[in-house]
């Protein structure tokens, strides 16, 4: 079989057990919903890992939403986000995996400039970055709709993701400046959109990650800026990632 046509069936695979482990939780009791997202998230890597294969030592940089669902997963179990309400994270999985395989931007540049470290550093800790901002709305999501006064859990995870979200955007930024300074001899090319919208959210999580000096700003009002700032997030960095819609399985 044709490794670009395995890379496409794997993701697919997991994004249809993403779509199971989610349909599971909603509708059956005691149903193995970790097994089989975990599964997911094995096919959701394998084929990432076939991926980024195939194109080393070029850069999938457009490719980014295929990244996502895996990341976002992996964060996902490591602060336990969904240990105590599992439904938002699995639904904001699965709106990326689907996002990603509905709507595929499948290709690459092959700037030659893409072989230095650097390129791909701007790649992967802008798409963990991304992930955590991405998550840090889903938990802020539960912060305001808990039962509980204050979920103590919750707000700590909230600030933890983003904070460290905060961090690895801003490595992806010093890295895409260095790419660019060693590449075209500028360290940022504001003609590229992806460069403006990468310091757009850039600023924007550096005011939030603020608001605790104001006195307005209480955990609801930081929480229901984290979920706004994830729309903006997914609308303006990911959104804008995506290609043509297409049936699973005809873009090959």
């Amino acid at each position: 079989m044709n490794i670009q046509i395995m890379i496409q069936y794997f993701f697919l695979a997991g994004a249809v057990l993403y779509l199971v482990s989610l349909a599971g939780a909603l509708l059956i009791k005691n149903f193995p919903v970790k097994y089989i997202f975990f599964a997911g998230l094995l096919c959701n890597f394998i084929s990432l890992g076939l991926r980024y294969w195939i194109c080393f030592p070029m850069l999938p940089l457009y490719q980014g939403a295929f990244f996502l669902p895996f990341i976002v997963g992996i964060i996902g179990i490591y602060y336990h986000v969904f240990r105590s309400n599992i439904l938002p994270g699995f639904f904001l999985v699965n709106v990326l995996a689907w996002s990603a395989c509905l709507f595929p931007n499948d290709f690459y540049l092959p700037f030659l400039q893409f072989k230095t470290c650097f390129a791909h550093g701007f790649f992967l800790l802008g798409v963990i970055g991304k992930s955590m901002f991405l998550l840090g709305g889903c938990v802020a999501a539960q912060v305001i709709f808990s039962k509980e006064k204050e979920d103590i859990e919750a707000i700590k995870t909230m600030g933890k993701i983003v904070s460290w979200g905060f961090i690895f955007w801003t490595l992806s930024v010093f890295a895409g400046a260095a790419w660019s300074w060693l590449g075209w001899g500028s360290p940022v090319i504001w003609d590229d959109p992806l460069m403006a919208t990468t310091m757009a959210t850039w600023l924007l999580y550096s005011l939030l990650l603020h608001l605790h000096l104001f006195t307005f700003s209480n955990i609801k009002v930081r929480a229901w800026c984290f979920l706004g700032s994830g729309f903006f997030v997914f609308f303006f960095n990911c959104v804008t990632e995506l290609g043509q819609f297409k049936l699973p399985g005809g873009f090959i």
